[in-house]
C-alpha cells in the first residue's frame, strides 16, 4: 500500500490552473491498496470551481469527461463567488457549459438553526441585526462563536444529525453512471464527509478512506496559504485550514454507536440497500469495463428527491442546466 500520493497522480492534478484539491476518488483508494477496488473515472472530488481557467474547462469536460457538477456550498458563499467574479471581470462564466449543476445546500438550513441555538441571546440580537446590513459578518459571527467551538469532527456529527435529507439527496445525486464531481469551498469537509459515506457503502477499508481524506494536506505551501485566508475570512480557526486527524474516526464511531453502522443511517435516512447497492454497482469494479460504466445510467435521476429528502427546507436544493436555475 501507498503511504502518500503517488508522483504520477500530483502531475497529473497539478495540470489545473485554477482547481485545487482535485482527486479521482477511485484512483487514490486504488493506489493506496495497491490493487483495483472502486472504478476509476466516475467520482471526482474538488475545491470549487469557480477559477478554472479556460483549459481547466477544457480538462474537466474532454478529458475527464465530467456531466454533472454536486456543490454543497451555501447561498452566501455562493454570493460572495458572483460578486468575487464580478470584480475580477472575468470573461469565463461561473458555470461551465454543457455540464449539470446540482447544488446542495450542506449543511441545510435545519444545521444553520442548531448553530444559531449555540449562540448566546447577545450575539444572537446581533446576528439578527447584521443580518439583514452584512451578510458576511453575520455568518463571520456564527463561526467565530459556534462553528470554531464545535470543532471539525463534531460539525461533521452534527451534519449528519441535523442535516439528513440533504444527505440522503447528495448521495442520491450521485446514483447515475456518467462522471460527476462534488465540491464545496476548500473540498475538505463538507465534500470529505460526503465522500465518506460513499466509500462506508463500498465497504472501503479505513485506511483506504482516512487516506483520501487526509490528502487535502498533501498540498503546497501556496494552497495552504489561500486555505488558511479563507477560513480567517470567514471568522474560522487556523485550524479549519487542515483535515482533523480524529474525523474519520469519530464519524465511524458515532454511527457504530447510534444507528449499529453506516447502513442503520442510511436507512433511517431514506437512502436503503437497494439505492446502495445501486451505487455499488456503479463505482466498484466487478469485472465491467470502466469505459461501458460511463456510458451507463443506473439508479434514479440525480434531480430525483429520496423518500426523506421531503423535509427539506425550500431553497436547501437548487438544479442548474446550461445557466438557469430552477428550484426545488
Amino acid at each position: 500500500m501507498l503511504d502518500t500520493w503517488s508522483e504520477l497522480e500530483d502531475t497529473e492534478y497539478n495540470e489545473f490552473d485554477g482547481i485545487i484539491n482535485f482527486r479521482d476518488v477511485g484512483k487514490t483508494v486504488n493506489a493506496f491498496l495497491g490493487k483495483k477496488v472502486l472504478k476509476e473515472g466516475i467520482l471526482f472530488r474538488s475545491a470549487k470551481l469557480d477559477d478554472a481557467s479556460y483549459k481547466d474547462r477544457i480538462r474537466l469536460t474532454e478529458v475527464y469527461g465530467i456531466k454533472s457538477v454536486i456543490d454543497l456550498r451555501s447561498k452566501t458563499e455562493h454570493l460572495n463567488a458572483q460578486e468575487k467574479h464580478k470584480f475580477l471581470q472575468k470573461n469565463l462564466p461561473l458555470k461551465i457549459p454543457g455540464i449539470t449543476y446540482t447544488r446542495i445546500i450542506l449543511p441545510s438550513r435545519r444545521f444553520e438553526l442548531f448553530l444559531l441555538s449555540q449562540l448566546s441571546w447577545f450575539n444572537i440580537f446581533k446576528f439578527l441585526l447584521l443580518y439583514p446590513l452584512s451578510r458576511p459578518h453575520a455568518i463571520s459571527l456564527i463561526s467565530t462563536h459556534a462553528l470554531g467551538p464545535l470543532g471539525l469532527p463534531s460539525l461533521s456529527l452534527n451534519t449528519l444529525s441535523h442535516s439528513s435529507p440533504s444527505i440522503s439527496l447528495c448521495l442520491s445525486s450521485c446514483l447515475s453512471g456518467h462522471p460527476k464531481i462534488i465540491h464545496c469551498t476548500q473540498g475538505k469537509d463538507r465534500t470529505g464527509l460526503l465522500t465518506l459515506l460513499i466509500l462506508l457503502i463500498l465497504r472501503t477499508p479505513v485506511q483506504a478512506i482516512s487516506h483520501d481524506y487526509h490528502l487535502t494536506n498533501s498540498t503546497s505551501p501556496r494552497i495552504r496559504s489561500i486555505r488558511l485566508a479563507e477560513v480567517r475570512e470567514v471568522g474560522l480557526p487556523d485550524s479549519f485550514a487542515e483535515t482533523d486527524q480524529a474525523m474519520v474516526s469519530s464519524v465511524i464511531s458515532w454511527l457504530d454507536a447510534t444507528y449499529g453502522g453506516v447502513d442503520g443511517y442510511l436507512d433511517a435516512i431514506g437512502f436503503g440497500e437497494q439505492k446502495r447497492e445501486r451505487l455499488r454497482e456503479i463505482l466498484l469494479c466487478r469485472g465491467e469495463d470502466d469505459n461501458d460504466a460511463k456510458e451507463k445510467d443506473v439508479g434514479i435521476s440525480p434531480v430525483s428527491p429520496s423518500a426523506s429528502s421531503s423535509d427539506l427546507e425550500e431553497g436547501d436544493v437548487m438544479v442548474v442546466q446550461m445557466g438557469k436555475e430552477v428550484g426545488i
